[in-house]
């Protein structure tokens, strides 16, 4: 699911280099470069909000299929994380914030955002980080004596300010120093937060005071985690169907849009067949669900009791979550906007920014947790809702409003019905939040520099930007990657609720540390900012390797299914793996010069049939018939 969203980002936009002009590729949003104050924002709602616009939003493309099957899906995808999360930091914060406060941000946000934002399909909810950080800043309240829910509004104050600030004066346009290398780094740091926070739940409780061998609890702690890793591993497996012989193509790509519900499903049976047969298990506490505030408070913060010194710590508190806000949304639309969506609208980055600064900073009065653009949850809503041939390549993305409000709106429902969430073992809960952190990470170009380092030099990618380099150079970027994610979630503990500036630091040193270790050829492959154009001469004329292509990331080998030059009974099954045994789909042989190329590929003027994407690849040196 990662991988879809993360190749559209490494081929996205344009980047700058001290006052030269852009190299290539991440593109300045057009809403970002000219104008006044407001400009880009005024232009936005222009642009968008036209009545013929308005017209397909609600009505032409609303009423369709798509919008139904769409709101199922992506109900249980978007559920399933906000639930985790708000499980997470409620046993993180001593119940302080949690479940309701999650569910109704994420809820009244994006319908409010579905109706009045530019971009709809922008999925906003409350991300790992951004639980992070509302941990951090209860940190800080504690350590200077501040009330924290005062604390917590002013910040969220100063925090829609500062958001307001950056889409009034168009600061979008500096995205386009944020290349992959920080992508990879940022995408591997947030895998790494999610998957502590579903440790950290699975191990508190096995770890806790009191609890005797041998004993009703210590039995309820090792089927939590055991559960906990039986449901991540089927996820996990779920989510690797795409390659399987078994069953239809629509059904393995529903199977593997939706491993992790499916997982979570399977997970609930489990718990209550364990529950009721064999010993009692962990289950989230719902006593306190619905429309209420987790702990015992009002809604309404009193922005009085907070002392002149505890408004200069919020306003300095806001200054890191918006810096972590603006590169975790701006990343996000990127991938959501990019030309390989088909999105026919246009891309909307100013307003977006600014409008989510408004719900930051409404919500924060009343105690409710910030919300960004979210990964991977934007780009699959488009892909849920674009339409596709008969060779399975995407034609048309039915780009409307009604399906992200029902989709909201739902997500809402299950406040009504405390009963269901009790239903939910804990188990469930912590391997959710490993499972997007482990497929963050692997989605990550890291994760296939990594892969290299044990891949043997004839089985290396041909078709990336960094394929012509030495393994050494690619191992010495990929070290120092690793290195600074390392510093990342370092800084977490070190300075605590200001480790953005950290990350943030990772665009200075991309421009002004790696030139002096680096070639600037050397930097654009590795970065990837070549375009893989530069390859198309290796691709089927009708390209299903794009974004949206669906593929199975695995260590080896990765296998495209169920290619189809012209469909005919009794002949609907092409398939690379039909290539290990002597019979390539014509569409897919390569020519020979493409792999002459590489130095490690000698095809001697032979044809060559090579996967796309991946951490190994077919043999070339072995010519073809």
């Amino acid at each position: 699911m990662f991988s879809s969203g993360r190749s559209s980002l490494m081929k996205f936009g344009a980047v700058l280099k001290g006052e030269t002009e852009p190299l290539v590729p991440r593109k300045v949003p057009e809403d970002a470069v000219e104008g006044g104050l407001c400009s880009g924002v005024i232009e936005d709602y222009r642009r968008r909000f036209t009545l013929e616009r308005l017209q397909t939003d609600w009505v032409d493309d609303a009423f369709t299929w798509k919008t139904a099957s769409s709101t199922f899906c992506m109900f249980f995808s978007t559920f399933t994380a906000s639930l985790a999360l708000g499980e997470a930091i409620f046993e993180s914060t001593k119940g302080m914030i949690g479940i309701n406060e999650f569910i109704i941000m994420n809820s009244v946000s994006g319908m409010a955002h579905a109706v009045f934002g530019c971009q709809p399909l922008l999925v906003l909810r409350p991300t790992g980080p951004i639980s992070l950080l509302i941990e951090k800043l209860l940190q800080v309240a504690l350590a200077y004596s501040l009330p924290f829910w005062p604390l917590f509004a002013w910040t969220g104050i100063f925090v829609g300010i500062f958001m307001l600030l950056i889409a009034t004066f168009r600061l979008s346009r500096y995205f386009h120093c944020v290349t992959p290398f920080v992508d990879g780094i940022l995408a591997t740091f947030i895998g790494i937060i999610y998957i502590n926070d579903g440790l950290r739940g699975m191990l508190t409780a096995w770890y806790s005071s009191g609890i005797s061998p041998g004993s009703m609890e210590a039995a309820k702690q090792v089927l939590t985690v055991n559960l906990t890793i039986v449901v991540t591993l089927v996820a996990l497996w779920l989510s690797s169907m795409q390659s399987s012989k078994l069953f239809t193509f629509e059904f393995r790509s529903f199977v593997v849009s939706q491993a992790l519900t499916i997982a979570l499903f399977l997970a609930v049976v489990a718990a209550w067949w364990l529950n009721k047969y064999y010993a009692p298990m962990v289950f989230i506490d719902a006593s306190k669900s619905g429309f209420s505030a987790t702990a015992s408070r009002p809604w309404m913060a009193d922005l009085l009791s907070l002392p002149p010194f505890g408004i200069m710590v919020a306003a300095l508190s806001a200054v890191p979550v918006v810096i972590f806000l603006y590169l975790d949304q701006m990343i996000a639309s990127a991938v959501c906007q990019s030309p390989d969506m088909k999105l026919k609208k246009g891309s909307y980055y100013n307003s977006s920014f600014g409008f989510v600064g408004i719900l930051n900073l409404c919500g924060a009065l009343v105690g409710l947790p910030f919300v960004t653009g979210s990964l991977p949850h934007s780009p699959q809503l488009v892909f849920s809702l674009t339409d596709y041939d008969n060779l399975k390549r995407p034609t048309c993305v039915r780009e409307n409003r009604l399906a992200p409000f029902l989709l909201y709106m739902f997500l809402g429902v299950p406040l009504l019905f405390p009963a269901m969430l009790s239903m939910i073992p804990k188990a469930a809960v912590n391997a959710t939040l490993i499972f997007i952190g482990i497929q963050s990470m692997l989605a990550t170009s890291i994760f296939e520099r990594v892969l290299l380092v044990f891949t043997e030099t004839r089985y290396r990618p041909i078709n990336k930007t960094y394929s012509r380099l030495r393994p050494d150079v690619t191992n010495l970027y990929t070290g120092i990657q690793i290195g600074l994610v390392v510093g990342c979630w370092a800084c977490t503990g070190l300075v605590g609720i200001a480790f953005p500036f950290f990350v943030t630091s990772l665009v200075v040193f991309r421009w002004h540390v790696l030139p002096g270790w680096f070639s600037e050829e050397e930097l654009k492959a590795l970065d990837e900012l070549e375009a893989e154009d530069k390859f198309e001469d290796c691709q089927p004329a009708a390209s299903i390797f794009s974004a949206r292509s669906s593929v199975l990331s695995t260590v080896g080998l990765q296998v495209v299914e169920d290619y189809q030059e012209d469909p005919e009974p009794g002949n609907d099954d092409h398939s690379f793996a039909s290539s290990l045994n002597g019979v390539s789909p014509p569409s897919l042989d390569l020519k020979g010069a493409a792999c002459e190329s590489q130095p490690v590929q000698e095809c001697s003027g032979s044809v060559c049939t090579r996967m796309i994407s991946g951490p190994a690849f077919m043999d070339c040196s072995t010519p073809r018939e």
